[in-house]
């Protein structure tokens, strides 16, 4: 997940509706400086916040973590890699491990990859 990208869109989305960050941080029941985070890439929005949120900027919540709008024929591509991030993200933040994001990505990626080839054997002796 970008943060960069996705702050870059969310100001661009406020810019389109002349939402300076004051009023969008009213919108939202937080603060200007929470708004200027996101929008620099330093963090992303609380979860609870990401419906209000796509409400005020009248995105999805796929385009608002693919930080651009999707066209009809590429949307379910986009969402399916989008929602995957989502989840990894909202794991991350839950466990605050001490690795970086991209470290608990990577290693949750491969996790995946040997529980796919390991779900070919019938039996623990035939993996081995």
């Amino acid at each position: 997940m970008e943060q960069t990208k996705i702050g870059r869109f969310i100001a661009k989305c406020c810019e389109n509706k002349n939402l300076t960050q004051e009023r969008l941080a009213e919108k939202l029941g937080t603060t200007n400086k929470s708004i200027s985070k996101w929008e620099n890439g330093i963090c992303l929005p609380d979860s609870s916040l990401y419906e209000p949120l796509c409400e005020v900027l009248n995105v999805s919540i796929n385009e608002l973590f693919a930080g651009q709008k999707i066209e009809d024929d590429n949307y379910k591509s986009v969402a399916d890699k989008n929602l995957l991030d989502i989840l990894k993200y909202s794991m991350y933040e839950q466990n605050k491990p001490n690795i970086s994001y991209e470290e608990f990505s990577n290693a949750l990626d491969i996790l995946s990859q040997i529980i796919t080839i390991l779900s070919n054997f019938k039996t623990k002796q035939e993996a081995v």
